[in-house]
């Protein structure tokens, strides 16, 4: 087993900070319409393509230069270090040079830290509906509604009503935290309170839950 050690700047925070400053915002706006519609039937979160939208060409974070640099720059491997060992702390390197060898990547103590408190934040913005208002001004929580959870006793589902401000063009949307999944229901246009409950009612419907799950927990408007 051979251990590398692509890490150079072990002071840098993968945080929501760190998205804040590197994202790019259309590009992540492009997920938002595609990828993340939840029909799509995407694997992936509102939050990991926020995280693969900071691989761009004005990040200039030195751990990211250098494993281009001296280890692979293979869009995927890069993909992959970023994501899965720079935020996630995964150790396994799938992309050494030599076929059969078996590499793994060396953490710094100091990310662990900063990952525990990351993903346990980003749980609680997710069910509130917060996570795009943190990510960027550009999005606004209008309404927010939380339900009984599809998943059973003590999960809570989450629907908020977005408005997007871009480019001088504004557009509305509905996202969802439902069981695992925190994904795009719809573009659409302004809904008033009445009109975007009846979008919830008809979301979870239409995927077999008309019962108590539908039932109103918390009703909170921003």
């Amino acid at each position: 087993m051979n251990e590398i050690k692509p890490i150079i700047d072990e002071n840098i925070k993968y945080d929501l900070d760190y998205i804040k400053k590197n994202i790019d915002l259309n590009e992540f706006i492009k997920k938002l319409k595609s990828d993340l519609l939840w029909f799509g039937q995407s694997e992936l979160d509102v939050i990991d393509y926020a995280i693969e939208c900071c691989l761009n060409n004005k990040n200039n974070d030195p751990n990211i230069i250098n494993y281009k640099k001296n280890y692979n720059n293979n869009p995927q491997a890069i993909r992959d270090f970023f994501v899965y060992n720079l935020y996630h702390l995964e150790t396994d390197h799938g992309w050494s040079k030599d076929p059969l060898s078996f590499e793994t990547i060396k953490i710094p103590k100091t990310f662990l830290e900063t990952s525990k408190n990351f993903y346990s934040d980003i749980e609680i913005l997710v069910n509130r509906g917060d996570l795009l208002e943190r990510i960027s001004s550009k999005f606004k929580k209008i309404i927010h509604r939380e339900y009984v959870g599809e998943q059973g006793k003590n999960v809570i589902d989450s629907h908020s009503f977005y408005q997007l401000t871009i480019n001088q063009s504004t557009e509305y949307f509905y996202l969802t935290k439902t069981g695992d999944y925190n994904l795009v229901v719809k573009f659409c246009e302004k809904l008033n309170e009445k009109e975007f409950i009846n979008e919830i009612v008809q979301f979870k419907s239409t995927r077999g839950y008309d019962g108590k799950e539908n039932l109103i927990l918390n009703n909170l408007v921003k």
